[in-house]
């Protein structure tokens, strides 16, 4: 028998070690962690108001061609967010699926700038020289359980992560280089950093530059970089320039509306704790929640800040004081509002995680031997098992338990018996994804009054509501002819309670 050919015996094809299999293991690893964000972004339906009324402001751009001002289907005015999410989601939607927003373009946004900032960390440690540490940071925080979760979302959250990360990395490399010359080399990292923080404000208003400002600014203190004074004018001044003219626009068109809508009672209210409406949590609140969603590496987190600060790496690891400096930053900044969520502290995890793959190469390099194959392995091992959670839940447990269809399948039901262009008045009813599902014309009622002026115009009308007011209805507004159209399954809220909807027809 002839002996096997020379090249496919050869060292790297063959040996765990070798060029190859290491080519493989890494493209392996990436393909994982881009499916964790991608894989069946569509199995389930957009359950989440705010998914479904970022997919209802995107598709009414796209059929009206009104880009300005965001609007859900019934034409009230949606000023709880600026614009910048849900343009990317017409857009997506106009190139992507012919100009129909759908379950997969709503939430596409926010995972591909999930795998942005994943990889932008890993750039930035790679581009700093930490091979290793750079792989141990993405995968920190690619695999960290809230941060996959909301990546997975329609929501503006890891889209403001990125522009932070991306804000407080060019003001970063900006200072180091107007430190090490004294020309404009500088100039164009910190027009990066105001662009950034200009499309922070379109994500999140004042809170992104705040949030960047915080960041950024405590490790300038801390490390005394030396910022030229154009920069004090460039960085506002870009921000200002991308962000601004919207605003004032919106504020115009809006006569003041957004102003006291968004501005006032959806960022100050909130940072203050002034509106009766929000809950106020107390000032520890992120630290438990933190610990929670940052597994499975929050016991990491703790274990090497306290080694790096046994080590003594503050004085001598820029990286981690940046690190340090920015998740301290953003985290006493969010603390001191008196409302908070768990989703707003998700700009602090990407310097959580370049803590961690600073911290960890240090300790895999200074335990040379078994200590570090034993501690690198259980990193591997324990990314691994969280990758095979994600892929279990993602394609098992979350189409069983948020399916959604029944809302899709009624809404399809109504449209059967009111097709478009027939408009369906929905009273006392304000659920986002059936809204979405009905399409357009839709309108909205609150009052009695409004709701007989409105069955005052010829008919017949169609009127969607709960099941509760469908006998009230048709004793405080007689002389008209009522008959049930379609009725919705019993769906179940939070707390036990449970609802349905019944459509009516009126002559």
């Amino acid at each position: 028998m002839k002996s096997l050919p020379r090249w496919l015996v050869r060292r790297p094809l063959l040996f765990p070690h070798g060029i190859v299999w290491q080519q493989l293991r890494n493209l392996a690893l990436i393909f994982s962690l881009v499916a964790v964000f991608l894989l069946t972004l569509d199995n389930t339906d957009l359950i989440h108001s705010h998914e479904a009324r970022a997919a209802q402001n995107a598709q009414r751009m796209l059929t009206t061609g009104e880009w300005g001002l965001l609007r859900l289907y019934d034409g009230r005015l949606d000023l709880q967010k600026p614009p910048a999410y849900y343009w990317c989601v017409a857009l997506l939607s106009y190139w992507l699926s012919n100009g129909q927003v759908t379950v997969w373009t709503t939430r596409l946004p926010a995972a591909l700038m999930g795998i942005g900032c994943v990889a932008l960390l890993y750039a930035f440690m790679r581009a700093n020289g930490r091979r290793r540490g750079a792989i141990i940071a993405a995968v920190t925080l690619a695999t960290a359980i809230h941060f996959t979760a909301i990546s997975r979302t329609a929501r503006i959250d890891i889209p403001l992560t990125t522009m932070v990360l991306a804000a407080v990395v060019s003001f970063y490399y900006g200072c180091r280089v107007a430190v090490a010359s004294t020309g404009w080399a500088y100039l164009p990292w910190h027009v990066g950093a105001g662009l950034c923080m200009g499309v922070a404000a379109l994500l999140k208003g004042p809170v992104g530059p705040a949030l960047i400002a915080a960041a950024a600014g405590l490790w300038w203190l801390t490390a005394w970089r030396r910022l030229p004074a154009l920069s004090w004018l460039v960085i506002p001044g870009v921000a200002g320039g991308v962000a601004l003219p919207w605003f004032l626009w919106a504020n115009q068109v809006t006569t003041g509306e957004l102003f006291r809508v968004f501005i006032l009672h959806h960022t100050l209210a909130r940072f203050s704790g002034t509106s009766p409406q929000l809950a106020v949590h107390p000032w520890w609140f992120y630290l438990p929640r933190f610990c929670l969603d940052f597994l499975p590496w929050s016991p990491l987190v703790g274990y090497l800040a306290a080694y790096g600060t046994a080590q003594r790496l503050w004085k001598t690891d820029t990286l981690l004081q940046l690190a340090v400096a920015g998740f301290a930053g953003i985290f006493l900044l969010l603390s001191t509002a008196q409302f908070k969520r768990a989703d707003y502290l998700l700009p602090a995890y990407p310097f959580a995680a370049l803590l961690v793959g600073c911290a960890g190469d240090d300790w895999l390099r200074r335990h040379a031997g078994s200590w570090q194959q034993w501690g690198w392995r259980l990193f591997q091992s324990m990314a691994g098992l969280t990758l095979c959670g994600w892929v279990i839940n993602i394609s098992i447990i979350e189409p069983q338990s948020h399916d959604g269809t029944d809302k899709a399948n009624f809404a399809a039901l109504v449209r059967q018996q009111a097709p478009a262009p027939q408009t369906i008045i929905q009273f006392r009813l304000e659920d986002h994804l059936l809204s979405f599902r009905l399409g357009l014309p839709l309108e909205t009622l609150v009052e009695w009054v409004d709701l007989r002026n409105r069955l005052e115009a010829p008919g017949p009308h169609y009127v969607l509501m709960p099941k509760e007011y469908v006998y009230p209805a048709m004793q405080i507004i007689t002389g008209k002819r009522w008959s049930v159209r379609a009725e919705s399954p019993v769906w179940s809220m939070r707390r036990a309670s449970t609802y349905s909807y019944v459509l009516l027809c009126v002559e």
